[in-house]
């Protein structure tokens, strides 16, 4: 989504082609959110996703190829794993003046097992060598690409943080609060949590799993909702199974339970605005644009230590970020936040603040804007 964003105040400076994979359940959103960008020029190329499928791969190549060779860009700017391996193989071959990559999350761990994650830190080496431009999302994440894993030099890295549309988190959120919690059927005094994001194993929902299940077994009364699909949905619902936690999909079953699951939500700033606390249990993040809608919105945030989060939120005034792993440490938190009404304002009222010093879409693409000036000389 933040990618759809961008493209969309890019296209007030620049001609902006957007080129979206699909083919891949857990590509629904992307794929869908284009048809609300009706001004922006856009191919899909169906078949070019996340999974590696060498003859599938190797005709996207090709049609990456036709693409540009038809539009002639003097920049491709290339974001995620698979659009950067195709995608900058593509503009090499083309001859595309400057080529950049945006690191979204590091898929250097906790993706893969330990053979494949070398070889992928191997590929982005390799591609690093014919990127004009790496951008990373946070400070932090700049020091991983260059010190940890070594991708690039630390000179050949621009930090660009995400920026988001804060105005859609500011307007009729009381209105948007009463149509989710009128359809999701929650009385005016629960407190509901979420989690937002693909369904898939970085994000771990399992240990969110565990979380609501300790805590259900304390006595902690709480409406809990997973938002978002993907390949492991089916699986997390056999686990509340094994939980023991009351569970549904909407709007399969429409009904009140501890857990409901909603598939996609395309219209965020609702559920944001229907929700009490966001909270996230991923292994790896780059910049999770969940916590950035959260701030925005006024909400306070629990999560676990993974990539750049720290570098997103502040820890004990817009919510807490606990070590990984640590099941109790995330309980005690999310605890204090259920059970602690005036915490949850206070917390939400500076993430507003927060929001609006670090997170304005504007900034974003003023910083790209920038960027691309500095890269490309006609």
């Amino acid at each position: 989504m933040d990618t759809l964003q961008a493209a969309q105040y890019l296209q007030r400076n620049h001609e902006v082609l957007l080129i979206t994979g699909g083919g891949d359940r857990d590509e629904f959103e992307a794929a869908y959110l284009t048809e609300y960008l009706p001004r922006i020029r856009k191919e899909r190329i169906n078949g070019f996703s996340g999974n590696i499928s060498l003859v599938r791969d190797v005709r996207a190549l090709f049609k990456i190829k036709e693409v540009l060779r038809r539009f002639k860009p003097d920049i491709v700017h290339t974001h995620t794993a698979k659009a950067g391996l195709l995608g900058r193989l593509a503009a090499r071959l083309e001859k595309v003046p400057v080529i950049v990559h945006t690191y979204h999350g590091l898929i250097f761990h906790s993706y893969y097992g330990a053979l494949k994650s070398r070889w992928v830190v191997k590929a982005e080496q390799w591609l690093a060598k014919y990127t004009t431009c790496i951008v990373a999302l946070s400070e932090k994440q700049k020091d991983l690409i260059a010190n940890t894993y070594r991708v690039c030099p630390a000179e050949k890295i621009a930090v660009v943080p995400l920026g988001i549309d804060l105005s859609a988190f500011r307007t009729n959120m009381d209105q948007k609060r009463r149509e989710f919690r009128e359809k999701y059927l929650l009385n005016t005094t629960e407190v509901a949590v979420g989690i937002v994001g693909r369904v898939v194993p970085v994000k771990n929902h399992s240990f969110f799993l565990k979380v609501v299940a300790l805590l259900a077994k304390q006595g902690v009364h709480a409406r809990y909702f997973v938002i978002g699909d993907g390949q492991l949905r089916r699986k997390l619902m056999n686990e509340c199974v094994l939980l023991g936690l009351d569970h549904t999909f909407f709007p399969e079953d429409p009904r009140v339970a501890t857990i409901t699951f909603t598939s996609w939500i395309t219209e965020v700033d609702k559920a944001m605005a229907g929700l009490d606390i966001i909270a996230l249990s991923s292994y790896n993040e780059g910049t999770p644009v969940s916590l950035m809608e959260a701030q925005a919105a006024g909400k306070p945030v629990v999560s676990t230590q993974a990539g750049g989060i720290e570098d997103i939120m502040r820890e004990g005034e817009t919510g807490f970020c606990t070590p990984q792993g640590d099941l109790t440490a995330y309980c005690s938190a999310l605890e204090y936040l259920i059970n602690h009404s005036p915490t949850r304002l206070k917390f939400g009222e500076a993430g507003k603040a927060f929001a609006a010093e670090m997170f304005r879409k504007e900034r974003q693409v003023n910083d790209l804007n920038a960027l691309y000036e500095g890269l490309f000389k006609p």
